[in-house]
């Protein structure tokens, strides 16, 4: 099966990136307990330079979509996303989404 990869694509604003790696260590502890193996990166350069990529990976579509149904009814995942998007000045701003699907080759 084809495992699937969720990239989101976070500019932080300018002094609050300590303030947005929180909120991602706080993501992350959940992601992980709802299923998803969770990376973060830094771009350096290409692409969006100086943006974080926040990414969630999934065995497949199956684990994804059990993913997504566990996330919407999550107490911590949604008291989170309240605090933190009903802030009047969140830590960064999305930048582009993308959900990728394995393509296996060889």
């Amino acid at each position: 099966m084809a495992a699937v990869l969720v990239v989101n694509v976070w500019r932080p604003r300018p002094g609050r990136f300590q303030d947005f790696m929180a909120v991602c260590t706080k993501a992350k502890r959940i992601h992980q307990r709802l299923g998803g193996k969770v990376r973060v990166y830094n771009a350096q350069f290409g692409g969006q330079p100086f943006t974080t990529l926040y990414t969630t990976e999934h065995a497949d579509s199956n684990a994804f979509g059990a993913f997504g149904a566990k996330l919407e009814t999550d107490a911590e995942w949604l008291a989170l996303v309240n605090e933190w998007l009903g802030s009047r000045e969140p830590s960064a701003d999305l930048v582009d989404t993308r959900v990728n699907v394995e393509v296996p080759v060889g």
